[in-house]
């Protein structure tokens, strides 16, 4: 059985025990709350395959200490990482124009952020 839950493309769900996850290459996208509430995830890379991250997506994955972003992020919706009490760092991609509400709240640990100068929009 697999760890993740892929759907034309999508990683719906996430299954695993968390700890250090490499999203597999070929993923185009992470599907709303699709990790949502794993405290046990410490570290997220997603492939530069990955242009969309849906709401939630790590929202209250409170031992989340790092995540890389792909290139082609262009937004970081509602809530993405809402709730990641550990992520102490955030270098957001150069394409990227907006930042949904809430999208880093109660990350009370975030210490830097990067943020593009193309961005438009922070909520």
């Amino acid at each position: 059985m697999s760890d993740f839950i892929i759907v034309n493309g999508v990683l719906k769900e996430y299954n695993g025990l968390g700890g250090d996850v490499v999203i597999p290459d070929g993923v185009t996208g992470i599907g709303e709350l699709a990790f949502s509430g794993y405290r046990s995830l410490r570290s997220v890379v997603i492939p530069e395959s990955v242009t969309e991250i849906g709401e939630g997506a790590f929202c209250h994955c409170s031992k989340l200490q790092s995540v890389t972003v792909p290139s082609g992020i262009t937004d970081v919706k509602r809530e993405t990482f809402c709730g990641c009490a550990s992520l102490k760092n955030m270098i957001l991609p150069e394409k990227l124009e907006r930042i949904g509400d809430a999208a880093f709240q109660w990350c009370s640990s975030l210490e830097n952020i990067i943020i593009p100068g193309g961005v438009i929009h922070i909520g």
